[in-house]
């Protein structure tokens, strides 16, 4: 999965990258009634005081699906987040609300 863009220049939670490339690690609920992609990235990167490996992405529309290329949420976690509902669950750091995703 090819992971880019975002709201704001710069892409601060993409390292300053233009887009990485990463695998999905399994599927989590989320509030909506499609589940969120977890994501474990090479390294850690750092954003607003908070660094982590672990990138949760949830579809940002009502009634979006996980296709070949969506836009996403994205939340990065500094440890392994529950396989619970996200208002029932530790949450990370809200990142991004823009970002596209794209299967390769």
């Amino acid at each position: 999965m090819q992971l880019s863009g975002g709201y704001d220049a710069g892409y601060t939670w993409l390292g300053e990258k233009e887009s990485i490339y990463r695998t999905v690690v399994k599927f989590i609920p989320v509030q909506n009634e499609r589940p969120a992609s977890l994501i474990k990235l090479d390294e850690p990167i750092a954003v607003d005081g908070v660094t982590g490996e672990l990138l949760v992405l949830e579809l940002r529309y009502v009634g979006s699906e996980w296709k070949p290329t969506e836009t996403v949420h994205v939340e990065l976690c500094d440890f392994e987040p529950e396989e619970k509902q996200w208002q029932d669950r530790r949450r990370g750091k809200w990142v991004e609300s823009h970002a596209t995703y794209k299967r390769v």
